[in-house]
């Protein structure tokens, strides 16, 4: 089936995509960097008779996790041409005594369906859950009690229940052989000891402390000022996700700096946006840039990242890429902008 994916709204551009593969979410996992030294120490903990992957695709995954684990392995799959017993795991999975789910759902939020075109054939999905892969989480844990799932890294800013999350784990380097969607590794287990301090958040094999924690540090506008983003005459620029090349992340800077065009700003400008500030008097914008992009290294510094959106692709150096929201861009401005902030010295 195909199917046609809006590019530009702007430019009415659109491209050809293969329709079945987006729908069904087939895309494999090719490299096992997913099993980490604590997934697997995880999965043995739980004492595994079978591995099982409900969504099992091409079998990458399974055969990984398999001889990493010298288990028995057993697959199903929607699409009976990949040789697996058929099931649509999306409705139901059946109970398999002694195992424990290792899989990579489909993915597939319902704004994306209606980019992709291919929204009517799995609308009755999003009644639910707003992305397929959350409504396979629900299905895997009402299966299993314990579930290790590769999935969005997405999830981590989103509203779905992690209450019972062991661990999570940042994939950097692509486990994937067609798609760049950054991705991480959840472990699930329903009577998980941590449910009550919060998963803890490994990026690889580094550690980087408990989401709980790491949540404390998110930054809250408090709206005391006005600022307005995406204003074609604003005097400030932000290029809000990190570019490929590392000496170029995301960052404050004047207007002039930025060569994006201003014509292109809009209401729905998400990684290069024009600001204004209509308190800050002129001889206040480098001091308040220089702030900003000071507090805004601090931020990445104290989270490790961990709570700014990933961004598809890495580095030239194979780091995540991350996207500044609005949100805490404005908080970061409102910091600047204040008296503390304007007073500190200058700095290039």
């Amino acid at each position: 089936m195909r199917a046609r994916m809006l590019i530009s709204r702007e430019q009415n551009r659109f491209r050809d995509v293969d329709g079945t593969k987006v729908s069904l979410g087939q895309f494999q996992t090719l490299k096992p960097t997913w099993l980490t030294t604590h997934v697997l120490a995880f999965i043995r903990s739980k004492h595994p008779a079978l591995i099982f992957d409900p969504f099992a695709g091409h079998g990458s995954l399974l055969r990984a996790a398999r001889t990493a684990l010298h288990v028995e392995g057993r697959g199903m799959d929607i699409d009976t041409s990949t040789g697996w017993p058929a099931n649509d795991s999306l409705r139901c999975i059946p109970r398999l005594p002694g195992a424990v789910i290792v899989t990579n759902p489909p993915y597939l939020a319902k704004h994306s369906a209606r980019r992709k075109g291919v929204h009517d054939v799995v609308a009755e999905h999003f009644r639910c859950r707003p992305d397929l892969y959350q409504l396979a989480l629900d299905r895997c844990q009402e299966a299993c009690p314990h579930v290790v799932a590769i999935v969005p890294e997405t999830i981590i800013n989103s509203s779905y229940p992690k209450t019972c999350f062991e661990s999570i784990t940042i994939v950097e380097d692509n486990p994937f052989g067609d798609t760049d969607c950054p991705v991480c590794v959840v472990c699930i287990d329903d009577a998980s000891a941590s449910s009550r301090s919060g998963p803890l958040v490994f990026l690889g094999e580094r550690p980087l402390g408990r989401l709980s924690d790491l949540e404390k540090k998110r930054l809250v506008p408090r709206n005391s000022i006005r600022i307005d983003f995406n204003v074609r005459s604003g005097r400030i620029a932000l290029r809000a996700v990190d570019s490929m090349d590392p000496r170029k992340p995301m960052r404050f800077m004047r207007r002039e700096e930025s060569s994006y065009p201003a014509e292109r700003i809009s209401a729905s400008s998400r990684l290069v946006t024009f600001i204004e500030i209509p308190s800050l008097k002129e001889g206040e914008i480098d001091r308040a840039i220089c702030t900003a992009n000071a507090a805004l290294a601090s931020f990445r510094a104290d989270t490790a990242d961990v709570l700014l959106s990933p961004f598809k692709g890495n580095s030239n150096v194979g780091r995540r890429r991350r996207r500044l929201d609005y949100r805490t861009a404005r908080a970061i401005l409102e910091t600047a902008c204040g008296p503390d902030g304007l007073g500190l010295p200058l700095f290039d």
